[in-house]
């Protein structure tokens, strides 16, 4: 019997993903995100920045993210820039801004940054979709954005590596050995 394992070499693990925040920023846990932060403000816009990742078929194109975010600027009335290109820490990012009106805040400005992270050299093996999103409001969106650039630029992605120990691969764990 073939015992089959997450993650393994057969299914590799998420990758990592690491951000800086500056002090005064707090760990924010919400469904759907693999992680998030903000800067807290009482009564005002808290800025903040999410990681989410997601697993994606071999044929998965960026550019679907960002015809998603220009469907949900679109609704509420905004626009997004036009799509720009970022290499951080050795990372492929595409990334585009999207603002739109709000009533509570005048103006959202949103940077997203997309990065797929291949599970192996077998093209036809499944990848995984790191999304970075931060977001500012309010009086002070202008120089929040500043601020989650920077928490943004500072993103570390490392694939999974697997642990070396571990039995791996279809002939993995047979009964009887």
């Amino acid at each position: 019997m073939t015992t089959l394992a997450y993650p393994s070499a057969d299914f590799p693990g998420l990758p990592a993903v690491a951000l800086e925040v500056p002090a005064g920023w707090e760990p924010v846990h919400a469904p759907g995100t693999t992680m998030a932060a903000r800067l807290p403000r009482e009564g005002a816009f808290a800025p903040n920045v999410v990681v989410s990742i997601e697993q994606c078929g071999p044929g998965f194109r960026v550019e679907e993210s960002l015809e998603q975010v220009a469907a949900m600027a679109s609704s509420r009335g905004g626009a997004v820039s036009e799509p720009y290109a970022a290499d951080l820490a050795g990372a492929a990012f595409v990334g585009c801004d999207a603002t739109w009106p709000d009533a509570d805040v005048d103006t959202v400005l949103q940077a997203n940054l997309f990065h797929v992270v291949a599970s192996g050299a077998d093209a036809a093996r499944p990848a995984f979709l790191v999304q970075l999103t931060g977001a500012v409001g309010g009086a002070s969106a202008e120089t929040d954005y500043e601020l989650i650039r920077g928490v943004l630029t500072s993103v570390r992605v490392t694939p999974w590596q697997g642990d070396a120990d571990a039995p791996v691969g279809a002939g993995a764990g047979k009964a009887g050995e």
